[in-house]
């Protein structure tokens, strides 16, 4: 395809994966930019600016008027808040712009775990036990000994809707489930509470419809919270994993399923965790990953030869190509 439309980069947003949205965000630019395309960034959003309405009208004038007014297509480099809920997604399909990435009703399901989590039990894909549990509600001490019974010890405590494990805790006794809980309600009025399964940390990235491989994250420390996630040096990253050829392929499989039932679109990445059984149980998909050149999604498409500024120019003709784009 003719790399003569321009292309609009969404970045930065109001979530608390502000910065690693920057941090996407530029790296597409600068990898678009070498690869031919012509390209305009947009920050959706500075710090103190917070009302989507406000920032809905301004995203508007900035493709109607304004930097973005001359991009064909829009590739939506933000993470989380109304970046990855389906709010911008919606809009893009109201003015009628193309955009990379998943609808807005994918969107929606794949930001909330609770959703994602009853969608793909029926498809027959295994999930951790969980329970949701709404900021303000009592938690008197014999429920919390209840999920402990439930759903075992530790129990994971996050925020139904963010991402990054932006207000992830691990409870290891009853007493510490309030504060968790707390930590978790300070970013979402709806909290998960989840059986941990013990085992590795694994992924599995989607172009399309290509599952690449499968992808082993070995943090530092127990849990690839958000330290190991974000500074160097204290992951590390094995792909292909070393596993058995038929666990790897039961993974990719499922995670082609749970692509499908959750209508994900162009691309995504779903992380399990890998019993020691060997049954890999799903714990959320992401419909807007991080995409630097050092994170997961381009690292499973190195494994198969494609480069990052080759895989952002994939994305973006995909996008075109739907919309029937004619130079």
């Amino acid at each position: 395809m003719s790399r003569t439309a321009c292309v609009g980069v969404l970045l930065g947003g109001t979530s608390p994966e502000r910065e690693v949205s920057l941090a996407s965000g530029s790296a597409v630019s600068q990898a678009l930019v070498e690869e031919g395309w012509s390209v305009r960034t947009y920050d959706y959003g500075a710090p103190g600016e917070e009302e989507y309405g406000s920032l809905a009208a301004r995203l508007l004038r900035a493709l109607q008027e304004g930097p973005l007014h001359e991009a064909a297509v829009v590739f939506i480099a933000l993470h989380g808040g109304a970046g990855e809920d389906g709010r911008i997604q919606s809009l893009l399909e109201l003015a009628e712009v193309p955009y990379v990435g998943t609808g807005p009703l994918g969107s929606a399901v794949g930001m909330d775990k609770w959703v994602t989590k009853t969608i793909v039990r029926r498809e027959g894909i295994p999930v951790p036990g969980g329970r949701l549990w709404q900021a303000g509600s009592p938690t008197p001490p014999e429920l919390m000994r209840t999920w402990g019974r439930e759903l075992g010890w530790p129990l994971v405590i996050k925020p139904v809707d963010g991402g990054s494990t932006v207000g992830f805790s691990l409870a290891e006794h009853p007493e510490e489930v309030p504060a968790a809980l707390a930590e978790a309600a300070r970013y979402s009025p709806r909290v998960l509470v989840e059986e941990y399964i013990a085992g590795r940390e694994v992924t599995v990235a989607l172009v399309g419809q290509q599952a690449l491989p499968v992808i082993e994250i070995i943090p530092s420390h127990g849990v690839y919270d958000y330290e190991c996630k974000y500074t160097a040096g204290l992951s590390r990253y094995v792909c292909p994993a070393d596993l058995p050829e038929a666990t790897a392929a039961t993974l990719c499989e499922h995670a082609r399923a749970a692509f499908g039932a959750l209508q994900h679109r162009d691309l995504s990445r779903m992380d399990f965790r890998l019993a020691s059984d060997g049954t890999g149980y799903l714990l959320e998909g992401n419909t807007l990953p991080g995409f630097t050149s050092t994170s997961l999604v381009p690292k499973a498409a190195a494994a198969v030869g494609t480069g990052f500024g080759p895989l952002c120019s994939r994305l973006v003709e995909m996008a075109l190509q739907r919309a029937g784009y004619v130079p």
